[in-house]
Formats: structure tokens, C-alpha cells, sequence
């Protein structure tokens, strides 16, 4: 039986999360979509989005378009990361999260979700949009049990012409949108 949330904590990343963040996303990332995405646009992403540099040079809010990564750490230890921002004046993007294998499925992706709607709500947002993969049944079924709807499919970020990589775009409204 999977240990509760109980102890875990979510709080800004700091530069000391750097190395975790960078591992926890890059692995996680790679686990994720290995059957589901070409090794190339993986290895594109992962270098692109989950190096130590950019993680770094992210980790601190650029505030309104990001607020910076989150963590969710247990004794100590950082166990998953988030991170969002403000697309327009009401309207905000849930940019990631990523946790360790061992970590899922014990409410913790759902506390950094929690997280990053309150950073969302806080800053004026009414409703938050998030993209996932085509196919990925595990990433769609769990935002649409925290209340996201399906709205339309666009082109994957980084996906190249040929690539034929599709994102799912999810919304759901912010208010009264807690999901534990």
C-alpha cells in the first residue's frame, strides 16, 4: 500500500532543488512518453526544457509569465516539481509536473497541482489550461478527474513538421477548484 501525503511539503524550489529538479523531470519525462513519443523528440524536450542550465536560469519566478518551480519534498527530499504562469491578465498555464516513479499515485502530483491553481487564482486567474500529449491515457485521466475538459488539439511544442506530435488542450475554471 502506497505511504499517505501526510508529510509531504510544497514550497518554492530553491537553488539547492536545482540537480533534484533536473533528474526528477528528465527521468520522469523519458519514463512517461517512451512508448509514446519518437527518442528524438524526447531527447529534444529533455534538452530543451530539464538541463541543470535551464532549470537553473527558471528556477526564480519572472513574474507574470512564471512563478517559478515547486517542489514537494518528504523528509528532506525532493520528490516532484511543477511550475505555471499567467498566459493573459485572467488566464493561466500549468507548464509541468513531474514526480518520481516511486512517488506517484499518493496525492502528491495533486498537491503540486493544488499549488500552482492557488499561484494561478492569487494572480487573477479564472481559468487554467494545461497540455498533454495525444495518447497519453495516464496525464488526460488524471486532469480530468481534478475537473479539466477537453478543448481542442494544437501541435506539440518543439514537435517538428514531420514529427506529427499532437497536444491535447485542457481547461478547467479556477474557482472553488481545489482537488484534494
Amino acid at each position: 500500500m502506497p505511504r499517505s501525503s501526510l508529510t509531504a511539503v510544497v514550497r518554492p524550489a530553491a537553488a539547492t532543488d536545482v540537480a533534484a529538479i533536473a533528474r526528477i523531470c528528465s527521468t520522469a519525462y523519458r519514463d512517461a512518453y517512451r512508448e509514446l513519443l519518437p527518442e528524438g523528440y524526447i531527447n529534444r524536450s529533455v534538452a530543451e526544457f530539464y538541463s541543470e542550465q535551464r532549470i537553473a536560469r527558471d528556477i526564480a519566478p519572472s513574474l507574470p509569465d512564471w512563478f517559478g518551480y515547486q517542489v514537494v519534498e518528504e523528509d528532506g527530499r525532493v520528490l516532484g516539481a511543477a511550475g505555471g504562469g499567467m498566459t493573459d491578465p485572467s488566464t493561466g498555464e500549468l507548464s509541468l509536473i513531474y514526480l518520481e516513479s516511486a512517488a506517484q499515485g499518493r496525492g502528491l502530483g495533486t498537491l503540486l497541482l493544488d499549488r500552482v491553481t492557488e499561484q494561478i487564482r492569487a494572480a487573477g486567474g479564472a481559468e487554467m489550461w494545461v497540455s498533454v500529449f495525444l495518447g497519453d491515457s495516464g496525464g488526460i485521466g488524471f486532469y480530468r478527474a481534478r475537473g479539466f475538459q477537453p478543448m481542442d488539439t494544437v501541435r506539440a511544442t518543439l514537435s517538428r513538421e514531420d514529427d506529427h506530435i499532437r497536444s491535447l488542450r485542457m481547461r478547467r475554471l479556477t474557482a472553488g477548484t481545489a482537488t484534494r
